[in-house]
């Protein structure tokens, strides 16, 4: 090949100009990504504040804080072995166990229906828009 320097994509060390483009649409894609769409819903049960983005019935995305981890009763019943079943077993775990149905990663129940809450109370759109609210397409 010839080259003994690879790079994943053109480094336009060159341009400054394109460079400075480049790393702009890094960060409208980083921003875009990441925060775009995320509505702030607070569990109704301990209080923690989340920033949350459902992008249909099936997918939502969940933004932790460190407040929020520290709050989260279901998160504390997890770090401390609750059983993860589905109801009060009478020792005050209410079923926040390891991964609640179709999760990806550990979840608080309660903090899944303050969501689901949200979503029906209209704070928090149960879909993407047909149109990109934060300008990006």
């Amino acid at each position: 090949m010839g080259s003994d320097r690879w790079a994943k994509a053109p480094d336009f060390h060159d341009d400054p100009d394109r460079l400075a483009r480049v790393h702009e649409a890094t960060r409208r894609d980083r921003e875009h990504y990441l925060q775009g769409g995320m509505r702030e819903i607070e569990c109704r049960a301990c209080h923690a504040c989340v920033l949350v983005k459902k992008t249909s019935s099936f997918h939502t995305s969940v933004q932790w804080n460190a407040d929020a981890r520290e709050r989260c009763l279901g998160l504390e019943q997890m770090r401390a072995g609750g059983d993860g079943g589905n109801g009060d077993t009478g020792n005050g775990d209410t079923g926040n166990g390891p991964l609640l149905p179709g999760a990806m990663m550990p979840t608080c129940a309660r903090l899944s229906a303050s969501i689901d809450h949200g979503v029906t109370e209209g704070i928090i759109p149960a879909e993407s828009p047909a149109s990109d609210p934060d300008g990006y397409w």
